[in-house]
């Protein structure tokens, strides 16, 4: 069964998409059968893997979420997962997910419609990222219900932090009621400008606030315009300049997210045995 994480903060411009599209490519680069879910009516992930015209889609994550709340049949996968030459598959996303929120309103069991869609391709794979909308309300609600972590992208700077504590209250919320497995990987610095007196005083300040509450990764990503650049190209910073510094920031976090997993699970197996 498929690992759940989503890249989430309630507030956009944080590198989010950029998070995870990028974990995304990383993970099937080393090996890792991994599908991302753009749960985000901007469409950011779904672009950066090259799709065009999003909202001429005809099938995406809201169509398919809409036959679950319907209970209608959902078509094969492999008649609409998009299967991206980094070895990425991509159910991808448009502007009609921002109706979600509406649809769902009267729906029993609203909570957990994404989590009954995800069960139908969770074998299918490793890994399942989840590139959410930055604002909280049932999608996000079912986000949290469906995923067994959660990474945190925040920009090195003060505004960008300040989502962090609703956010958290929000994890609290659905781990101690309803999602037990629910944890957070860490937050991820991104947009660091390490030489600045404001990136500084922001890692401290997150250091500070959080530190012993939520993990921090030790990686942080710095700025770069490539990023945004890559984008023109349909590409992770991974692809499009593998040395940038971002590239080798983002190829260091993965890493230290796959060595973090693997210790806990040594950890539970000596719990185990």
């Amino acid at each position: 069964m498929a690992k759940i994480i989503a890249v989430m903060n309630e507030k956009g411009g944080v590198g989010k998409s950029a998070t995870a599209t990028t974990l995304a490519y990383l993970l099937a680069k080393r090996g890792k059968r991994t599908c991302l879910i753009d749960f985000d009516g901007q469409g950011h992930s779904s672009i950066i893997y090259g799709v065009k015209n999003t909202n001429r889609l005809e099938v995406t994550i809201n169509t398919l979420l809409r036959r679950v709340i319907e209970d209608e049949q959902l078509p094969e996968p492999d008649s609409y997962i998009l299967k991206h030459e980094s070895g990425v598959e991509v159910i991808p996303s448009n502007s009609q997910l921002f109706t979600l929120e509406r649809n769902l309103c009267n729906v029993d069991f609203r909570e957990r419609i994404l989590t009954q869609y995800v069960d139908t391709i969770q074998d299918r794979y490793q890994y399942i990222i989840i590139d959410c909308m930055p604002q909280m309300g049932t999608p996000m609600i079912n986000v949290m219900m469906c995923a067994d972590s959660i990474i945190v992208p925040t920009q090195a700077e003060l505004l960008s932090t300040q989502g962090l504590a609703e956010l958290l209250k929000h994890y609290q919320v659905i781990r101690r009621n309803s999602n037990h497995r629910l944890r957070i990987e860490g937050i991820l610095i991104t947009m660091d400008s390490p030489n600045t007196i404001v990136s500084a005083q922001v890692r401290g300040l997150i250091e500070q606030g959080f530190a012993g509450a939520v993990p921090i990764f030790q990686t942080h990503i710095p700025r770069s315009i490539k990023v945004a650049e890559a984008v023109l190209y349909h590409k992770t910073i991974c692809e499009y300049m593998p040395n940038n510094p971002a590239a080798v920031a983002y190829e260091k976090f993965a890493d230290e997210l796959l060595g973090a997993e693997a210790a806990a699970d040594g950890e539970g197996v000596r719990a185990v045995g």
